[in-house]
């Protein structure tokens, strides 16, 4: 964990990544989760104000409704403008995140195939690798599946997918056949 080569991605999915750096599996989370969440709404609102804000200016102009009507459809389309704005920015904000390199994240998990050793993001050591399996379970606030790591010790959440951004795809057999597989 002391060196700052960048690893190399080996799969990605809903902002969580896997690489490999030398003999370490890193599991990063680029933590875009709520950004995502927020574009999502964003999109809705968007969508559904510049809709009904559209169709009150032109029925008004075309007569089918009053002046009044008019002017509940510019309000409504200058939440969609301001909306689409800030998903805008919000997207712009999801890009940067992705493009930054993966050691500017602090890694959720790291699996040391040389000394053959799970540690957590502070580096503290959980558990021998060869005594950790990876699973998705669900999770009852969500409809997506969480990735979880299951040691003798206990289970530790590693990524709590979500419907916006994604879940974990198969994400746990990936780290599956990564760790206690053969390196690339």
């Amino acid at each position: 964990m002391g060196t700052s080569e960048e690893p190399i991605i080996l799969a990605e999915y809903g902002g969580l990544v896997i690489a490999e750096r030398g003999p370490e599996v890193i599991l990063v989370d680029r933590g875009s989760g709520p950004t995502e969440i927020v574009v999502f709404v964003l999109v809705v609102v968007t969508v559904v104000f510049g809709g009904f804000g559209a169709v009150s200016v032109w029925s008004a102009a075309a007569g089918g409704m009053s002046a009044g009507s008019a002017w509940l459809g510019v309000a409504l389309l200058a939440v969609a403008a301001a909306a689409a704005t800030a998903m805008y920015v919000s997207v712009n904000a999801l890009r940067r995140r992705r493009g930054r390199p993966l050691t500017s994240f602090t890694p959720v998990a790291v699996f040391d195939r040389a000394t053959r050793v799970y540690r957590d993001g502070a580096g503290a050591e959980v558990a021998p690798v060869d005594q950790v399996r990876f699973e998705r379970r669900m999770h009852m606030t969500s409809s997506s599946a969480k990735l979880v790591a299951v040691t003798p010790n206990g289970t530790r959440v590693l990524k709590r997918g979500h419907p916006f951004g994604g879940g974990i795809g198969d994400l746990d057999a990936v780290l599956t056949r990564v760790v206690h597989g053969a390196p690339h």
